[in-house]
């Protein structure tokens, strides 16, 4: 290929390719990893038939079986398969071999229809709201230096065990504190594999040097815990957080005491 013309080849948005006749792509623009996450080299592994939906690789056939006849210009529609499993609809536009062992061009883009954006506005919508459940869901408050707390509240599944832990991790990190206060006054119940995940977030602050001080379990989270028969070595367990907040401060050189009344 010329290089004026592999200069355009490589900057176009569109999906630029060409493909033998065994139905394997041979040239790929760079915009086809972009688009559908595959690797040029993934997208050449296979004939491009197994990467076209199951529901349109007749017609596809059909379109390439009439390039293979002869007909120049062959405009068509059907759907991919990207790399995380889902599908984006294509437009084509393809040209016949103009001779013995001339591979067929084709030139794609990515066909989005009035529903689609919809759709993906409404995707859109669902993500935001999903991070802003997320931040609202973990907070971590930095309430003394060296210290931070999570407090919890409601419901822990898996998932929201990882934003905890994630959260959590970050605000370490960030904050260099010598202490996380896990405050789970809140929460009322939670599954073995969320109870297993629990301490697995109170390992993974140890990891970054700091101490992890657990308040407020409830007697049923404490009762999974024993059941699981999971140590807590190096964590810190008192009844409210409160008592963590003392017990973090005095660990640290301070002296807390209650200041004597006015007369």
């Amino acid at each position: 290929m010329p290089d004026l013309h592999r200069r355009f080849f490589d900057l176009s948005a569109e999906l630029f390719c060409t493909a033998d006749s065994n139905g394997f792509f041979v040239e790929l623009s760079p915009a086809w990893e972009r688009v559908l996450g595959w690797t040029l080299d993934e997208l050449r592994s296979a004939p491009f038939i197994e990467f076209v939906d199951p529901a349109d690789r007749e017609s596809t056939l059909a379109a390439t079986a009439r390039l293979a006849g002869g007909s120049d210009i062959v405009r068509f529609e059907n759907r991919y398969r990207k790399k995380d499993g889902s599908y984006m609809a294509l437009e084509w536009a393809s040209s016949a071999p103009h001779g013995p062992g001339e591979p067929i061009c084709a030139v794609a883009r990515p066909l989005v229809t009035p529903d689609a954006a919809d759709a993906a506005q409404a995707s859109l919508g669902d993500i935001r709201r999903e991070a802003l459940c997320a931040a609202v869901s973990t907070p971590i408050i930095q309430v003394w230096d060296d210290i931070v707390t999570m407090p919890v509240v409601g419901l822990v599944d898996s998932v929201r065990a990882a934003d905890m832990k994630a959260a959590l991790l970050a605000a370490v990190s960030r904050t260099g504190a010598k202490f996380a206060i896990v405050d789970l006054t809140g929460v009322d119940i939670v599954d073995t594999a969320t109870a297993d995940h629990l301490l697995r977030v109170m390992r993974a602050v140890q990891l970054l040097g700091a101490r992890c001080v657990i308040t407020g379990i409830q007697p049923s989270v404490a009762q999974i815990i024993v059941g699981l028969g999971l140590a807590l070595p190096g964590v810190v367990t008192l009844r409210s957080l409160r008592e963590g907040l003392r017990f973090c401060l005095r660990d640290l050189g301070y002296v807390v005491a209650r200041e004597a009344a006015t007369p």
